[in-house]
């Protein structure tokens, strides 16, 4: 019988303990699923994993890595308490989508960092219990009522706006940049990128070579007949800019196999 693997040690199910790190967009069950959101099985797992690392090490940090567009409010709140109950530090580190219930999460941990280029999402919760009675869509609004009034609250209580405004403008999809969730005070800090010009030489020596006039011009007319455009503006090559450099970034292809040459 072949071993199981170690799910808690594995990379393919989001979690990391040698780094102590946990992965919101892994798959969890199968590939189909959308684990970058906040299921049953993605939260319990993360959460198995949180107690984990706090028996381990209680004083070292946690980190939570995520791209989500949101998922179930109720595993979602369940991950918002235990993260508040953790002994250790919860870092979190955004990037692409943080939306919806993934917000919450954000907005929960002890230092909270999003890419530049990171869009964060709030609104008003949805009703998707799939009722067809009166009474039961009436029970159900309530309850949505009061998760948004908790959700809300949760805000208040981890940004510098208080809970009249989240209540306001979550009835509509509300679509921040990283920069203005960060002035809203739901997150703490850009990441900022890496100054990458010594990992670029090859790149940079290309793009110092500009290519000729004619050749650029024709290539820009044939673009813009396939797309069937019929005038096509007079558009200039990008000046070439050195890009800075830092020096703690080193490329150590010591142990890489060589490269062979294209044919």
């Amino acid at each position: 019988m072949a071993e199981k693997p170690d799910i808690l040690n594995s990379l393919s199910y989001g979690v990391d303990l040698r780094a102590r790190r946990i992965y919101f967009g892994c798959p969890i069950d199968s590939v189909e699923e959308d684990s970058g959101s906040f299921t049953q099985n993605s939260v319990e797992l993360a959460i198995r994993a949180m107690h984990r690392m706090a028996l381990d090490a209680p004083s070292k940090p946690i980190e939570i890595h995520m791209n989500s567009y949101g998922g179930d409010m109720y595993s979602m709140l369940r991950l918002y308490d235990e993260i508040l109950a953790c002994p250790c530090q919860v870092k979190f580190f955004g990037g692409g989508a943080i939306m919806s219930a993934a917000t919450w999460i954000m907005a929960a941990c002890d230092e909270r960092y999003i890419h530049q280029h990171t869009t964060v999402m709030v609104h008003e919760l949805s009703d998707d219990q799939g009722y067809d009675k009166h009474t039961n869509l009436q029970v159900s609004a309530d309850e949505n009522r009061r998760i948004m009034e908790m959700a809300c609250e949760l805000y208040e209580k981890n940004s510098y706006m208080p809970k009249s405004f989240w209540l306001d403008i979550c009835q509509r999809d509300v679509f921040l940049t990283a920069q203005e969730a960060i002035s809203l005070g739901l997150a703490d800090k850009i990441i900022e990128p890496k100054k990458r010009g010594n990992l670029r030489k090859m790149r940079q020596a290309h793009l110092k070579k500009l290519p000729e006039k004619d050749q650029v011009q024709s290539l820009i007319r044939s673009i813009y007949q396939r797309i069937h455009r019929v005038n096509v503006p007079n558009i200039q090559v990008n000046a070439h800019v050195k890009e800075p450099v830092d020096p703690a970034l080193i490329v150590d292809d010591s142990a890489m196999l060589p490269v062979e040459e294209p044919y």
